[in-house]
């Protein structure tokens, strides 16, 4: 049973309490780049292990690392450990997740939590059993400035909120990344579509329904998926995702009276100052937004909750509801094959 804490009551823990021990399960690029750096600067988590099946790759891979490197089998078994990042290829999510959960570890998972809505529904009761936390890491979420954005469209500046449009995409991975090997759950769906979803579960009133687009597949991998959706509030929903492209990485509300286009929305570099650029008719103003690592304050906030105590099931039920969403995104496009 969790227990309701007043503010100062959680503060008071979170000041008191013993650093939150994280174990890093896999050397992938995105941990060693964004993860662990932002780890080794939190004020309330501490780097407490790697693991690889290869303790010699991932020394080679990690220059310079001070803490245990282990196997994953040895990193499940610390009882020291309290939460692992699980930055495994995405075919691998559903056992390791299941795993880790049985262990007694929190789990911050690398999106996509698992494949398929089945998978995911198995990793979120095995939470439930364990009575553990899970967050799929949507970190761009944690930058303060999807708040702001947020806090324009409260303001009423924009009027009824009519439509978001969001917009994700990238040149070709290199050769031999996992993400361009179906079989390990590649493809451009499983490694972009979060970032469309969590901007509109963060910032549209209602619930997401009646999903309609185009998937386009060559040689059975998909490398792209544009469509629409709606609210049953009345807001329309738009999102493009692909490989292979010019980057892209934005995304703009648009009201009866105004609109917000914010860049750089879902990659946003640790020290890049971004602007919000807010247009009502004829006037258009930019907002700036200082830097800020939104990995490590998305690590700071999980960690938090975890030396708090505080309740966490929202964050599970967020996983699943953006589950169900990809879901329907998924089975409402039209799949076109080319060789």
């Amino acid at each position: 049973m969790k227990l309701t804490k007043s503010p100062a009551e959680v503060e008071a823990l979170v000041l008191t309490a013993a650093p939150v021990r994280v174990g890093v399960l896999g050397c992938s690029d995105i941990a060693r780049r964004k993860f662990i750096p932002a780890l080794e600067n939190c004020c309330n988590a501490t780097f407490a292990a790697v693991s690889s099946r290869s303790r010699e790759k991932a020394a080679e891979l990690l220059p310079g690392i001070h803490c245990p490197i282990l196997t994953p089998d040895e990193l499940l078994q610390d009882s020291t450990i309290d939460l692992v990042y699980l930055s495994l290829p995405n075919h691998l999510h559903e056992e390791w997740s299941m795993r880790t959960l049985d262990a007694g570890k929190h789990l911050i998972c690398e999106k996509p939590l698992s494949t398929s809505l089945a998978s995911a529904e198995k990793i979120l009761a095995c939470a439930a059993r364990n009575d553990r936390l899970i967050y799929e890491n949507q970190m761009f979420l944690f930058h303060p400035q999807h708040e702001a954005v947020r806090s324009l469209i409260g303001s009423g500046r924009i009027g009824r909120l009519i439509s978001l449009r969001a917009f994700f995409g990238f040149p070709l991975p290199g050769k031999g990344d996992f993400r361009l090997d179906p079989d390990q759950g590649g493809g451009a769906f499983h490694d972009l579509a979060r970032y469309p979803l969590g901007i509109a579960v963060h910032l549209l009133k209602g619930t997401l329904q009646g999903f309609r687009g185009h998937s386009s597949w060559h040689d059975g991998l998909n490398n792209a998926v544009i469509g629409t959706a709606c609210t049953d509030a009345d807001e329309l929903f738009s999102f493009s995702i692909g490989f292979g492209q010019q980057y892209e990485s934005l995304y703009e509300v648009i009201g009866e009276s105004g609109k917000i286009r914010l860049e750089r929305a879902f990659t946003t570099p640790a020290d890049y100052s971004n602007r919000i650029i807010f247009a009502e008719g004829l006037k258009v103003t930019e907002i700036a937004v200082a830097p800020a690592d939104h990995f490590q304050l998305m690590i700071e906030s999980i960690s938090d909750i975890i030396q708090s105590g505080a309740d966490y099931s929202f964050l599970n039920r967020r996983a699943a509801k953006i589950a169900r969403f990809a879901d329907a995104m998924e089975r409402g496009c039209i799949k076109h094959e080319y060789a």
